[in-house]
């Protein structure tokens, strides 16, 4: 096979391997949770809980892939970790009681942190490390790409149960895609003998870490609420919601071919400020309910997603070599998935004391304005240690 059709392959498969475990095996729930918890008769605080489950199960992932990673390599580690999806999407596809769901829901979660955190530097190792946020952009659009067609499917399919079958189907598809286009030999050795305290060697990682939490608290709010928000409280057809929260999927493939190169041109910092300040702005004016306002912003939020996500992989992939990366973004997914699991307890906990979904998403307005603010503190801190250095 050539190369240039074998590079193409392997980038197509590691983005497709991000939508499976990422867009099908965690964010499909939110775009299914008011089918699936009318269907087994749940409140909103037990429904929100089973979505914090999963966030759980994804922290629980990522700190095991923090350790493991040395040891099985990156590519195996993606392997390994989209079987794992596989088993939890089948169990979705059949799950009679929401026990299954519960279980399916931490199987994904536990099993999508090793895609997630291999596939960045697989692609790294593939398009060249001075194309780092590039890199990222190209696994990130994967998880667009996936959320537009779980939207798509939750419209055209007959029950939440059928949406996860064909999902399925895609995923197995991809794994013999992975398998056949990305060797074990790729990155087997080059990750041994790591420890996550190679995270240590980013300057500025504790900021960065805090701020990448409080954005995961308030990016998870807004992806689980904002359906039940435009269903229950806005007024929309289910039908109508899913197409708008499918723009959501449609930002984040605008995202990803625009802030990768983006972050490379104008720095790490600048691109996370100005994809926080679009977050804050998305959120509040997905608040109001307005129609048009409603499907720009959603929009909007999913290239913001994306350039925060990008802004914080690149960023770290900067000041560490192929082989410390693995460990050292596990960690910092970490740090994510514990964000990830409070946003959805805490904003179906809001629902049901206030009645609304509204006050969830003004919620991941404020946690979008922290991250920005925590944000300039660093770059100010970054600059200040600069210009000492230079005098």
């Amino acid at each position: 096979m050539a190369p240039g059709v074998n590079r193409f392959l392997t980038l197509f498969a590691l983005a497709v391997a991000t939508a499976v475990s990422q867009s099908f095996g965690r964010f499909t729930y939110s775009i299914l949770y008011t089918e699936i918890r009318d269907d087994f008769e749940l409140s909103n605080t037990a429904a929100g809980g089973i979505g914090s489950l999963n966030l759980v199960g994804y922290l629980l992932g990522s700190l095991v892939v923090a350790f493991g990673v040395g040891r099985l390599g990156l590519a195996r580690t993606a392997k390994y970790g989209l079987a794992g999806v596989l088993v939890g999407l089948t169990l979705l596809s059949w799950a009679p009681r929401s026990a299954v769901v519960v279980l399916a829901l931490f199987v994904t979660g536990v099993t999508a942190a090793g895609v997630w955190v291999a596939a960045p530097g697989l692609a790294t190792a593939v398009l060249g490390p001075n194309r780092r946020g590039v890199a990222a952009g190209w696994v990130t659009t994967g998880v667009g790409v996936g959320f537009i067609l779980a939207c798509i499917f939750d419209v055209a399919m007959g029950s939440w149960r059928s949406v996860y079958r064909i999902e399925l189907l895609i995923g197995v598809a991809c794994l013999c895609l992975l398998c056949f286009t990305v060797g074990d030999s790729a990155s087997s050795a080059s990750t041994k003998g790591l420890s996550p305290k190679t995270l240590r060697q980013v300057p500025g990682w504790l900021n960065l870490c805090t701020t990448y939490g409080i954005f995961a608290v308030g990016a998870s709010l807004a992806m689980t609420f904002t359906v039940a928000f435009l269903e229950e409280n806005a007024g929309y057809e289910a039908h109508s919601a899913s197409l708008i929260y499918s723009l959501i999927g449609v930002g984040m493939v605008i995202g990803g071919s625009l802030m990768g190169p983006l972050t490379d041109r104008i720095g790490r910092d600048s691109a996370q400020l100005l994809s926080l300040a679009a977050m804050a702005a998305s959120c509040a004016t997905i608040a109001t309910g307005h129609l048009l306002g409603t499907a720009i912003a959603t929009m909007v939020f999913g290239i913001a997603f994306t350039g925060v996500t990008i802004s914080v992989t690149a960023k770290v992939s900067n000041h560490l070599d192929a082989e410390a990366f693995g460990a050292a973004y596990a960690v910092v997914t970490i740090v994510f998935g514990a964000g990830l699991a409070v946003g959805p307890q805490l904003g179906g906990a809001i629902a049901d004391s206030s009645g609304s979904f509204r006050p969830a998403l003004l919620l991941a307005v404020v946690c979008a304005a922290v991250g920005f603010v925590l944000t300039m503190l660093d770059r100010s801190q970054e600059m200040s240690q600069g210009l000492s250095r230079h005098t």
